[in-house]
């Protein structure tokens, strides 16, 4: 389902990239650009308001993309062993840092007006209603895949997680953001950590190895994390 989910949105990206455009700056509201005029094929200076009064103006829309985030965990992660040396258990920290590939979704809350974009013809005329690119955006994100380091443990798993944050726009292609999220990991159970130090014993025989994917010891929990988000929207 992922993968599809990818396919989907790099299909849309494509189609969203064909299309040239022409980039429109302005440093204040009485700042003007160059716009192209189709009907007497004449390029006329013009304010920002003065373009979107003739030929209209379209506001970037919802847009969905990928983003790699840096998640740090805001509570304690820990991970029990047993050690080789006397066999007792072991509670150490946990990894509470890791990088998260996700999917974002992003709502525009406020426009930016300095720099505006039109379509290209296939003459290299500017067409078209002047585009208004996204400069703060809401963008909620549903994470993909987690990337942690094993030197301290992998503690983190692939269950469905991902959070809400605010994101700010560099152009309608690139942002950053920064997220609350709740990421799935995997935690000792309460039995687990009252027994460090000591021996873990089943049935007569002492433990030699603790799985975190072994539901005797490990259960499935979720932490809240603070990422940091760098943003590629695939559609505009």
């Amino acid at each position: 389902m992922k993968i599809k989910l990818l396919n989907v949105l790099f299909l849309l990206s494509s189609i969203a990239y064909s299309q040239q455009k022409a980039y429109l700056e302005f440093e204040d509201d009485n700042s003007t650009a160059n716009f192209y005029n189709q009907e007497n094929s004449t390029n006329e200076s013009k304010t920002l308001a003065e373009a979107e009064n003739e030929f209209g103006t379209i506001n970037e829309n919802i847009s969905f993309g990928l983003s790699l985030g840096f998640n740090n965990s805001m509570e304690d992660l820990k991970l029990a062993q047993v050690s080789p040396v006397d066999k007792t258990v072991l509670i150490t920290d946990a990894q509470k840092t890791s990088f998260v590939l996700s999917t974002v979704i992003s709502i525009p809350l406020t426009f930016n007006d300095g720099k505006t974009y039109r379509y290209l013809d296939n003459n290299g005329n500017q067409m078209g209603q002047v585009h208004k690119i996204s400069e703060w955006s809401l963008i909620g994100v549903v994470n993909i895949a987690t990337f942690q380091g094993a030197q301290s443990g992998n503690v983190f798993n692939q269950k469905l997680s991902g959070g809400l944050g605010l994101s700010y726009n560099f152009s309608e292609d690139f942002g950053i953001g920064i997220c609350y999220e709740m990421l799935s990991y995997r935690k000792p159970k309460d039995f687990l950590l009252d027994m460090e130090g000591q021996e873990l014993q089943v049935g007569g025989t002492a433990v030699t190895t603790i799985d975190t994917n072994d539901n005797d010891y490990y259960y499935d929990r979720y932490a809240g994390t603070l990422a940091f988000k760098v943003i590629y929207k695939l559609t505009k």
